[in-house]
């Protein structure tokens, strides 16, 4: 009997200490195409606000922080517009759904070639004015498509998060 409770007690002692470590619950990845990704960001993202004590949370149901997203699909076609500096890039899935990349990616790609695109799931806590009040936001989006300095939708993507398969 003594020989159980010294045992218990120092289970305890290494759990209480921190000796023991739970492992940590592997990412959740989920693959689509880009009409797929747009079904899902409309019907998977959940916005809630509390006007009386000013926050706002924007969260994925089926995803969480450290999840990745990927899309895979083959490219329509590409525009570049030299004024921004910017290729709008679209889809087969959804031919008007497209992408906004940094520069010119004619060169790197072309219509009819397969690509993917890794998302990485962050969430981005912050507070903002709003109306006279100071409002605290709690967004889950998409690493390479959120600019987190600035609290917003990134403008024009990295052309190095199109990888060709």
């Amino acid at each position: 009997m003594k020989k159980v409770v010294m045992a218990i007690a120092i289970s305890a002692i290494f759990i209480l200490a921190g000796c023991v470590e739970k492992k940590a619950e592997k990412a959740k990845t989920l693959t689509m195409n880009m009409n797929g990704f747009i079904k899902f960001t409309q019907n998977d993202t959940e916005r809630n606000m509390d006007n009386a004590t000013y926050t706002y949370s924007e969260k994925l149901k089926s995803l969480d922080k450290g999840d990745i997203l990927i899309i895979e699909d083959t490219i329509k076609n590409m525009t570049y517009n030299a004024q921004y500096n910017a290729t709008l890039v679209n889809f087969s899935s959804n031919g008007s759904a497209r992408l906004p990349f940094k520069g010119d990616l004619k060169n790197k790609f072309q219509s009819g070639e397969k690509v993917k695109i890794n998302l990485h799931i962050i969430e981005d806590i912050f507070t903002t004015p709003y109306q006279g009040h100071t409002w605290n936001i709690d967004v889950e989006s998409f690493e390479e498509l959120w600019d987190s300095q600035n609290h917003t939708q990134r403008q024009l993507l990295s052309p190095d998060i199109m990888i060709p398969i």
